[in-house]
């Protein structure tokens, strides 16, 4: 049994799920769960946040509850809460969008023991987690290995144990005494390498975290001058707001990302639209950090494009687009939204064009160096505006993108046949994981043959993945190193098709141990191949500039 709250806001944007569970007296029946909900003032936030909120019923008591719960309920429930407001993502039967990568646990009392033995023995499946006055008392789980609940199949070499998972976790209001074990514990996981003092909406707080990675932390608080709302907010807004736990590997990995305020308010993104068939097409432009309008002239433009139901101030940090634009200082990144956040060929094509000549415009960028990116619903729409306008591009990136026909969302083919009808050279370099469902390799040869002809590959047909046999193999032992700023690069393994002259046109990276995800070595490799890759303006050949 469970007490359920979706929100009337709850609509396009992925809801945030919040997992509460109160003192077990507060808890016993449905009855006494939405008492709980209304005056811990988590329906209030979750009203407002536009999420959904879970208090299992536990009538007898939380030790008699296992610890995969939260796991049972939302694989039970994830794809049952319906819009109250009548808006939800295209395709998805007015249900709402509830993902893996935004589950969240708070605990209370024996409760908060209940939820953080839950983060212990399935630290991959939330992204933050909030105990107030309690801690968890079993770490029995934690040389089990992973379940790595995001792939169902792993390489033979991932053997993580559950207590190697990092995890995000604030632990208030109690003593250090009682909580040292759980600091350590955590701490460890998360490899925890620095210690600073922080106050978070007014809470002062001990932070343990790793400065590779930020969001892998631990917080301690022992004053709690808060309750009720003002606490559930103070959770919210100092941490549960920007982390999120990426689906981009078995276990997820912990990251920031902006909030909406931030993405549209802070300046990092300058925000513009262009209005296209009655439609508005907002779109954020990023520089490179500390360079100015006037420095960019000149630079090339990289789209990256958001998937169904991820918005774009939540999606622009998810693949290191922007960190590698700091790196290089060598392109401007543009972030479009979408209608509905989603993307559909016969709708928004048109859009593409006309943000990219507003933008050149608006920048001086190179307009012959234009080059789209996308991944998932935004790596289908990089694909078909691609293949469909390739005079539009030097360059194209689609990453994940389903190939769904029928559906009256994308369309029927893989590839335009636009391609070949036009005649027109263009650089394509495709990714896709090794147990990412929704782009299985099935239909690889599909898109490789059409664009290998257009690039002037003449690639041999052959049995292994892909379809054609590559001219070159790049790998995480030859090619992907840290030395070349890969992170990664051991999950990279690509294969490369050439053109007549010997220089490559073609890429098919696969993406080892990685669902339906994307990692920013992606971003790396995708620029590694497109940069070098102009369009003379008219021309329906490219230039390679090595």
């Amino acid at each position: 049994m469970v007490y359920s709250y979706v929100s009337t806001r709850a609509d396009y944007d992925p809801a945030k799920l919040f997992l509460v569970c109160p003192p077990a007296e507060n808890a016993t029946d449905e009855k006494s769960a939405a008492a709980f909900a209304e005056s811990s003032g988590w329906q209030a936030l979750a009203e407002w946040e536009g999420g959904i909120l879970l208090i299992p019923v536990v009538p007898n008591g939380w030790q008699a509850e296992n610890t995969d719960l939260p796991a049972r309920l939302y694989d039970s429930l994830r794809n049952s809460f319906a819009a109250r407001n009548g808006r939800s993502l295209f395709g998805r039967g007015g249900k709402l969008w509830c993902w893996e990568t935004m589950i969240y646990i708070i605990g209370y009392g024996d409760g908060a023991v209940f939820a953080g033995n839950c983060v212990a023995a399935y630290p991959n499946r939330f992204a933050a987690a909030a105990l107030v006055n309690g801690v968890p008392d079993d770490y029995t789980h934690a040389d089990e290995p992973s379940d790595h609940w995001m792939v169902a199949k792993v390489s033979a070499d991932y053997c993580l144990l559950k207590k190697d998972i990092a995890s995000c976790v604030w632990l208030l209001e109690t003593s250090y005494a009682k909580a040292k074990q759980a600091v350590e514990y955590f701490a460890a996981a998360a490899g925890a390498d620095r210690e600073e003092s922080t106050e978070l909406c007014g809470i002062k707080a001990q932070r343990r975290y790793n400065t590779q990675c930020p969001a892998q932390q631990v917080l301690m608080s022992e004053y709690l001058p808060l309750t009720g709302l003002a606490l559930a907010n103070a959770i919210y807004k100092g941490l549960l707001e920007r982390v999120i736990r990426w689906k981009d590997g078995p276990d997820g990995t912990l990251r920031y990302h902006p909030t909406r305020t931030e993405y549209y308010g802070s300046g990092e993104y300058r925000i513009d639209s262009v209005c296209v068939n009655t439609l508005d097409y907002p779109y954020g432009v990023r520089l490179p950090a500390g360079m100015t309008k006037a420095e960019v002239a000149g630079l090339p433009l990289v789209y990256s494009v958001h998937g169904r139901g991820e918005p774009a101030w939540m999606f622009c940090a998810k693949n290191g687009w922007d960190t590698l634009q700091d790196e290089t200082r060598a392109f401007v990144l543009a972030v479009p939204d979408s209608p509905g956040n989603i993307w559909n060929l016969h709708r928004d094509a048109e859009a593409f064009a006309a943000m990219a000549e507003k933008i050149c415009a608006d920048y001086r960028l190179d307009r012959t160096r234009v080059y789209l990116t996308g991944f998932s619903n935004g790596g289908s729409i990089t694909r078909e505006v691609g293949t469909t306008h390739p005079e539009w591009f030097a360059g194209i990136s689609p990453w994940n993108g389903p190939v769904l026909p029928g559906n009256g969302l994308m369309a029927d083919t893989a590839i335009s046949p636009a391609l070949s009808e036009n005649d027109c050279e263009l650089p394509y370099w495709v990714c896709a994981g090794d147990s990412d469902g929704a782009t299985a390799s099935v239909c690889m040869k599909e898109q490789l043959e059409p664009v290998l002809k257009a690039n002037g590959c003449t690639a041999p047909e052959s049995e292994e993945e892909g379809g054609f046999r590559p001219d070159a193999v790049r790998d995480g032992q030859n090619y992907y190193t840290q030395e070349k700023g890969y992170q990664s690069g051991d999950r990279l393994y690509t294969r490369l098709y050439t053109a007549a002259d010997g220089t490559p046109r073609v890429g098919y990276t696969v993406m080892k141990n990685m669902p339906h995800g994307a990692i920013p070595d992606e971003s790396r490799a995708a620029w590694d191949f497109l940069r070098h890759f102009s369009r003379p303006q008219g021309s329906k050949t490219v230039v390679y500039t090595p």
